[in-house]
C-alpha cells in the first residue's frame, strides 16, 4: 500500500545525536565488516514458487560495501581528503532523509548510514533500516554491533531458517481467536486523523525529549498507575488522549478508538536476535468515556491487555501473520478496506522501553541522544513512539503530510505532557522537527 500510493514504503530510522565527529575511518571499517558478516543486509525478498511463502534471498553477487554518505552544515569543518555534500540545515538533511526509498543505490538494500557534520563541531548518525527486516529492538541491536565491534562475538549470520512450513487447517485455528476479535473490532467503527483513503504525504516528524529529573517522574507516574512491569498502558493512554485532543479541535469526538500495539516476543537474552520482525500485535479498543481521565484509559488498557493475554491472542496474531505471508497483499488489504471501511488503526504506537545493544559512543563520539523516527503510513497517518535513552523520554511524532496541521501537532504535544506529567509544567529539552 505504502509503495503503490507514493509513501516510499516501510522503513524506520534511528538518530544518534553526537558531542562530535566520529572516527570516520574506524566507522567505515567496522560498517563494511557488518556488510560481510549480514549478506541480509542487501538481501531480496522472494516468493517460493509452490508454498508461496516469501523469503529472503542473498542472491549470487558479491555483497556490497556500506558506505557512510557524508553530509555538512554550511560553516561545518569537513575533515581533510572528505568530501560532504552540502545541506541548508539539520531539518533540511532529516526531511530529505525521511523521504527516500530504499534501494540498491545506498550500497546494501536494508540498510543506510549518513553522517551530518554540524557547524559547531558535532554530528548526527541516522541509521536507515528495512522494516521488513527489522524490528526496532532488532535495529537497536545491530546499531550496538556497528559501534561496538570489538565486542561482538557473533557468527557470521546466514539467511534465517524459515517457519517450518505448516497446514493452512492448523494456522487458521490458531488464527481464528485474532479473526474474531476482528470481526468484534468492525462492529465499533473508528477513526484516524489521516482518513481512511490512501494518498501521497511527505513523512514529517517531531522529536521531544524530557529531561531526566522529568522523566523520573513520568516513570514512577506509570508505575503508580500499572506497575513497573507494565508501563506501556500508561503511555498509550497518554497518547489516545493527545489524538482525541486533536480530533475535538476539528469539531469532532469519536465514539471508538482502535490502536494496534506491537509486543516483543523476542526472549531476553537472545544472542543475535537480529533479524526479522519479532513481534506480534495487539488491538486495543477504547470507547469515548475509557479517555474522561488518564486512570480511565491506562486501566481500560491493562484490562484489555490481561484478558487479550489469558485467550492467548499474542500466539493467534503471529498465526495471522504467517497466513498474511502466503497471500498476495492486495487480497488482505481488500479484506480491511470491506471491514473497517479502509482504515488500519486510528494511529500506530509503541514503547520500546531502554535502548539497547550498548550504545554509549561511535568511535571516539559520545552519544547524546538516540530516537527512533519510524516512517508511517496513511490511512491512519500518524504515529506516536515513545523509548527511553539513558533516563531520558523520547517521545516522537510521525505524520504524513496532510494528516495534521502545525497547530494540530503543537495541541497534541501539549496535552500529551500534561497527561505524562499531571501538570502543564514544562519539561522538554527541545526537539527536533522535520520541514
Amino acid at each position: 500500500m505504502m509503495r503503490t500510493s507514493g509513501q516510499n514504503g516501510l522503513i524506520g530510522h534511528t538518530m544518534l545525536h553526537l558531542d562530535s565527529v566520529p572516527d570516520i575511518a574506524k566507522l567505515e571499517k567496522s560498517a563494511a565488516a557488518l556488510s560481510r558478516r549480514h549478506p541480509l543486509l542487501d538481501a531480496k525478498v522472494r516468493r517460493e514458487v509452490f508454498t508461496l511463502r516469501p523469503g529472503w534471498y542473498e542472491g549470487d553477487a558479491s555483497v556490497p560495501s556500506l558506505p557512510i554518505h557524508l553530509w555538512c552544515e554550511p560553516g561545518a569543518e569537513i575533515p581533510e581528503g572528505r568530501q560532504a555534500e552540502s545541506v541548508d540545515s539539520e531539518s533540511a538533511w532529516t526531511a530529505a532523509l525521511s523521504n527516500f526509498s530504499m534501494g540498491s543505490q545506498s550500497g546494501c538494500r536494508n540498510l543506510r548510514l549518513d553522517l551530518l557534520l554540524k557547524r559547531e563541531g558535532r554530528a548526527i548518525l541516522m541509521v536507515t533500516w528495512a522494516h521488513l527486516l527489522f524490528d526496532g529492538r532488532g535495529a537497536e541491536y545491530l546499531i550496538g554491533e556497528l559501534v561496538n565491534p570489538e565486542s561482538c562475538a557473533l557468527p557470521p549470520s546466514a539467511t534465517p531458517d524459515p517457519h517450518p512450513f505448516r497446514r493452512i487447517r492448523s494456522l487458521v485455528k490458531q488464527a481464528t481467536p485474532v479473526v474474531e476479535r476482528f470481526f468484534e473490532l468492525a462492529r465499533n467503527p473508528y477513526a484516524s486523523l489521516g482518513g481512511p483513503r490512501a494518498q501521497p504525504g511527505r513523512l514529517k516528524f517531531r522529536v521531544l525529549t524530557i529531561d531526566t529529573h522529568a522523566t523520573s517522574d513520568i516513570q514512577a507516574r506509570a508505575a503508580a498507575a500499572v506497575g513497573p512491569l507494565f508501563s506501556m498502558a500508561f503511555y498509550l493512554a497518554c497518547a489516545l488522549r493527545a489524538h482525541r485532543e486533536v480530533f475535538r479541535m476539528r469539531g469532532r469526538d469519536p465514539e471508538h478508538y482502535v490502536v494496534s500495539v506491537p509486543v516483543q516476543i523476542r526472549k531476553k537474552a537472545t544472542r543475535g536476535a537480529r533479524f526479522h520482525n519479532n513481534v506480534t500485535i495487539l488491538f486495543f479498543c477504547f470507547q469515548r468515556e475509557d479517555l474522561k481521565s488518564v486512570e480511565t484509559a491506562t486501566q481500560a488498557a491493562q484490562e484489555q491487555f490481561e484478558q487479550m493475554t489469558r485467550d492467548g491472542l499474542e500466539r493467534s496474531f503471529s498465526a495471522v501473520l504467517e497466513i498474511m505471508c502466503l497471500i498476495p497483499s492486495p487480497l488482505y488489504m481488500a479484506f480491511l478496506k470491506r471491514q473497517f471501511g479502509g482504515e488500519i488503526t486510528s494511529f500506530f504506537h509503541s514503547f520500546t522501553g531502554d535502548f539497547a545493544g550498548r550504545v554509549e559512543q561511535v568511535f571516539g563520539a559520545q552519544i547524546d541522544n538516540a530516537v527512533h523516527i519510524p516512517s508511517v503510513s496513511s490511512p491512519p497517518g500518524t504515529g506516536l513512539f515513545c523509548g527511553l535513552y539513558q533516563g531520558r523520554l523520547n517521545l516522537t511524532l510521525a505524520w504524513r503530510e496532510g494528516a495534521a496541521t502545525d497547530s494540530e501537532v503543537d495541541e497534541l504535544f501539549r496535552r500529551l505532557e500534561i497527561d505524562l506529567m499531571g501538570s502543564a509544567t514544562p519539561t522538554a529539552e527541545g526537539g527536533i522537527a522535520s520541514a
